[in-house]
């Protein structure tokens, strides 16, 4: 493949950073003691059981729309909407270490790849696609990331 060949597949598939990040994301919450933690610092846990049933259909289900997404430009938005709820992860894990003075388990993940890569993915989004349908997949990203939370504590 020639290097203007390479540049374009790298500028095509670089939206699988954002599974590839919310699986290393897993994995720190994980060995981290989310679950754990959540109890502690918020007085609400997140049950092991939860934890791995969310993340068991929440992973799979994101990569494989990530690469419809890619394959696919009429399911581009779905970048964005991914984008949306990993920045929105982000900023709450943040918050929830500065307002507990704790290390909420997720945060490293969060700050090194959701931020960057979520930041590029709603930078791009903003740029390529209709304010309409960039507005839309940020809501749709709000209110996944607050769907889930509910599951999860509730």
């Amino acid at each position: 493949m020639s290097s203007s060949g390479s540049a374009h597949a790298a500028r095509r598939w670089w939206p699988l950073l954002l599974p590839l990040s919310f699986l290393l994301h897993i994995g720190e919450e994980w060995w981290g003691g989310f679950a754990v933690w959540t109890e502690r610092a918020l007085g609400m846990g997140v049950s092991t059981d939860r934890f791995i049933v969310l993340n068991g259909i929440g992973w799979p289900l994101f990569a494989v729309l990530t690469v419809v997404a890619v394959r696919r430009p009429s399911w581009w938005w779905f970048v964005t909407t991914f984008a949306t709820l990993v920045v929105v992860n982000a900023v709450l894990h943040a918050l929830a270490s500065l307002a507990t003075w704790t290390y909420s388990p997720g945060l490293i993940t969060a700050l090194c790849l959701y931020l960057p890569v979520g930041g590029f993915a709603l930078l791009d989004g903003s740029r390529r696609r209709p304010r309409a349908t960039f507005g839309w997949a940020v809501l749709l990203g709000v209110a996944i990331h607050a769907a889930v939370t509910a599951i999860a504590l509730w």
